[in-house]
Formats: structure tokens, C-alpha cells, sequence
């Protein structure tokens, strides 16, 4: 009892030290990434004007749903991202229980080494993956997607078709990768019941639960006055014209820039063990361990060639779960492997390697956790600007205001801003809004150069490229 007490003690410790990183990073500075922003004031549009669905835009509406409760409760966007530091440190804990359970680990004898630490390995290797504990300082939704994805992998390989098919449900309106996992598990399933496999009815969720769910917000979209699945197609409109003027496929300048800076000792000795472990994996989940994020990679690798997706490096970190499992496993190969030769040999093969393999890790965290904190102190000095700008403004004047990252840093309440975005016609949007009361405008330059005669600029610089303020007086 004791020695697994101490067991736990060595595997939960690093965890919560590395939540504390992420606690500490999170007050060093505003969140770095603007869409965090974009997803935090849907949320509050969302409980203003609850049956408006064109506010979700190209995204799927399960996470401002998650947002909006939070909102509703007084969350701000920090209390966000400290619970996304919270779901981060779940995740490893998560894989560490639901490996424990896959190996049998409820029995009270004792066990061999390797099966024995063979779940805490693979939780080690996930929690210091250093794409994980960045995403677990912002108020993105990967790291909540990350940890549902892996409750579904758990799910299915316990064999619990029920609770996997209502979790597969809420995958699919999170992240439009979960699409592809969902077909992942509907070809396996059918692939089974081909081979003369009879399903059970949580099975057959599993298989009807994801796509009732896409349909749904399919015609709640269409109902509410958009084409039939318009989200799909203005999402590849943005990706388009977001990438239109970016680098080639692959930029091997940069590809050459990123290898030389990388831990390539702890890559190689981590991929040559991921590729020993997947049959392992294979067989001790039943096979979703392997084809859940197999068939996300390939929707990112392909979403990416055709350039559907902004093919962002977070869209990977669902990924570090399963990643993890597949290294810890090829260790505990490699080590059986030498063990034929000498039994003796098993044991002390698998610790050495395993301690080789998470010290490398934990060696090259020291680098990007220290450019990552840099980023987050020095985030959005514009940003902070404009908001302490709209401070300033008194309380009679309304703020039209189209950027996400400044509404929220102003820390205002969303009373004060009106709900409209500057297209091409921003003018005859701002003489709208001005017929009734004074208002302030922020935005862009570029867009607000056509509005500029209706009023005063009283913040940014209109010859630029950034962020100004347009006083319009009411009746202008």
C-alpha cells in the first residue's frame, strides 16, 4: 500500500507543478491568441441573443455553449484559461486511469514492473509534452476537446458504448476533427458487423448518435436562414483567404530553421518507440487508441493540402494522449524484446529507457516554455491600448466596436457595446447607429477609411494600420 502511495505521489507531483506553470503564465499576461478572444464574445453574444446562430460564424457552437454558462456564472476570460489549466492537468490523470483500468490495474495483487508503470510512463509523457502545457494557458478549446476526445478513446476501449456514443455526440459539435474520429469509429463498427459481429445498442449509438447530432445543427442553421451547411463552406472561404498570401506547402527555409532548434535526440529515440508500441496499443484498446487519432492526423494533413484549415500547430495537441501511450508501450516492447535474450534484463531496460526517454522530454521543455512566458508578458500591447482606451470613454456613449481582443481587455461589460460588424458598408452602419445617440468606433483603419468624414478620430492614427477611435455626435 505504501510503495503505491509513493507511486502515485511521483506521478501526480509533476502534474500539478506543471499546472502551476500554467497558473503563473497565465497572469504574466493577456492571452496570446486572438481567436481565444473571438470565442469568449460569441459566448456573451450569446446569451443577449440566445436563437441568433449566425453568431457562431464558421465554428461549431458546443464551446461558446460551455463559455456561455461560464459567462452567465461571472466567468472572465482569465477564469477561462485557469480552467483550461485545470483540463490540462486532466488529461494525463485521465490517461493514467483509463490505462490502468485497460491492463487490469483494479486487481490488488501485485504486478510486474513493467505493466505496473507502464500508465504512469505514458501520463508523464503527455503532461510534458510542450505543446500541451502552452495550450493549457489559453482559453482556446483545444485542451477541452483534447481531454473529451480521450474520454471517448477510454470509453470505447472499456467497452462502455453508452456513455462513448453521448460523448461522441458532444465531440462532433466541439471541433470539426472530431468528424473524422466519428467516421473512424462508424467504419470500424461497420467493419465488425461485416465480419459477423452483433453490435449492441450503444454500439449502434455510437454509429447514429455523431451524425443526428451534425444534422441537427444543420438545419438549426438552415432554419435560422443560412444555407444548408453554409458553415462549412465560409470556413473554407476563410481558410482560403487567410492563406492566401502565405508560404508554399512546405517552407523548407523555415522546416530547416525549426530542426535545428529542435530536441532531434528526444524526437527520433520518441518516434522509433511510437512506432514499436502501436501493435501493443493496438491490442490493449482495442484499436481506438490507433484509429481515433490516426484518422485526425489525416484530417489536419488533409485539411492543410487543400487548404481548408489554417493547419495551426494546436490543432495537434488532441493528439499527445495517444502519441504518449504509443512511446510508453514501444518502451515496454523494446524492454520485452531484450527480455527474450535475458529475463533478467526486462525490467531494468524498461526503467532505463523510460527515464532516458522523459528526461530528454523534460529537457526540452526549458525553451519554449521561456519564449511562450515572454510571449504571453509582452501579448497584445495594441490590444491592451485600445481597451484602456475604451475605458476612458463615459458611460453615455455607445461602443461599436469589432474586435474581439479589445472588447474583452477593456473589461467592460457588454452592455456597452453594440453587435454589428464593419463590412464594406461601414459608413451607413456607424450613420445608423448615430441617429439616436453618440458613438465611439473601433476599428481598423483600413476599415473605418471610408467613415472617417462622420465624425472625430480620437484614438490611433488613421494614416496606419492598426487600431483607431471615431467619435460620431449624435444626428452627424
Amino acid at each position: 500500500m505504501l510503495r503505491a502511495r509513493i507511486g502515485s505521489a511521483l506521478v501526480v507531483l509533476p502534474m500539478l507543478l506543471l499546472a502551476v506553470w500554467r497558473i503563473r503564465c497565465i497572469g504574466l499576461g493577456p492571452d496570446p491568441d486572438t481567436d481565444a478572444y473571438g470565442h469568449y464574445v460569441i459566448a456573451r453574444q450569446f446569451l443577449e441573443t440566445p436563437f441568433d446562430l449566425h453568431i457562431h460564424w464558421v465554428w461549431l457552437p458546443l464551446y461558446h455553449l460551455l463559455l456561455a454558462a461560464g459567462v452567465a456564472a461571472g466567468a472572465t476570460l482569465d477564469h477561462v484559461r485557469y480552467a483550461n489549466a485545470l483540463l490540462s492537468a486532466g488529461t494525463p490523470l485521465l490517461l493514467w486511469w483509463g490505462l490502468r483500468l485497460l491492463a487490469g490495474g483494479r486487481l490488488a495483487q501485485p504486478q510486474p514492473l513493467v505493466p505496473r508503470w507502464l500508465p504512469a510512463l505514458a501520463a508523464l509523457f503527455a503532461a510534458a509534452a510542450p505543446i500541451a502545457i502552452v495550450m493549457g494557458t489559453t482559453a482556446q478549446p483545444e485542451s477541452c476537446f483534447a481531454l473529451v476526445l480521450l474520454a471517448a478513446a477510454v470509453l470505447l476501449a472499456l467497452g462502455r458504448w453508452g456513455g462513448a456514443a453521448f460523448v461522441l455526440g458532444a465531440l462532433v459539435l466541439l471541433r470539426y476533427e472530431a468528424w473524422a474520429a466519428a467516421a473512424s469509429v462508424a467504419a470500424l463498427l461497420s467493419w465488425r458487423r461485416w465480419r459477423g459481429q452483433r453490435l449492441s445498442r450503444g454500439a449502434l449509438g455510437c454509429l447514429l448518435v455523431p451524425p443526428l447530432s451534425i444534422a441537427v445543427w444543420a438545419v438549426l442553421r438552415r432554419l435560422d436562414g443560412g444555407q444548408w451547411f453554409d458553415f462549412l463552406r465560409q470556413n473554407q472561404s476563410f481558410a482560403e483567404a487567410a492563406r492566401a498570401s502565405s508560404a508554399p506547402l512546405v517552407n523548407w527555409p523555415e522546416l530547416v530553421r525549426v530542426l535545428a532548434a529542435a530536441p532531434l535526440g528526444a524526437w527520433l529515440l520518441a518516434f522509433g518507440c511510437l512506432l514499436c508500441g502501436l501493435g501493443r496499443t493496438w491490442r490493449l484498446s482495442g484499436g481506438w487508441f490507433v484509429v481515433l487519432p490516426l484518422s485526425i492526423a489525416g484530417f489536419l494533413v488533409l485539411g492543410w493540402a487543400t487548404r481548408s484549415h489554417l493547419g495551426l500547430t494546436r490543432h495537434w495537441v488532441c493528439l499527445v494522449p495517444f502519441a504518449a501511450t504509443a512511446v510508453a508501450q514501444g518502451i515496454a516492447q523494446l524492454a520485452e524484446w531484450i527480455g527474450r535474450l535475458d529475463l533478467r534484463a526486462e525490467a531494468p531496460t524498461f526503467a532505463l529507457l523510460g527515464a532516458l526517454a522523459l528526461g530528454l522530454e523534460l529537457r526540452s521543455l526549458e525553451l519554449p516554455l521561456q519564449r511562450w512566458r515572454e510571449h504571453t508578458a509582452a501579448a497584445l500591447p495594441d490590444r491592451r491600448a485600445a481597451g484602456r482606451f475604451l475605458r476612458s470613454l463615459p458611460p453615455s456613449s455607445l461602443i461599436l466596436c469589432d474586435d474581439a481582443a479589445a472588447e474583452v481587455l477593456s473589461q467592460l461589460p457588454s452592455s456597452r457595446f453594440a453587435r454589428d460588424y464593419l463590412g464594406a458598408d461601414a459608413a451607413a452602419e456607424v450613420r445608423k447607429r448615430a441617429r439616436s445617440q453618440d458613438v465611439v468606433v473601433l476599428s481598423s483603419a483600413e476599415r473605418l477609411s471610408k467613415a472617417l468624414p462622420l465624425g472625430e478620430v480620437v484614438y490611433g492614427d488613421p494614416a496606419g494600420t492598426g487600431l483607431i477611435g471615431l467619435h460620431v455626435a449624435r444626428g452627424s
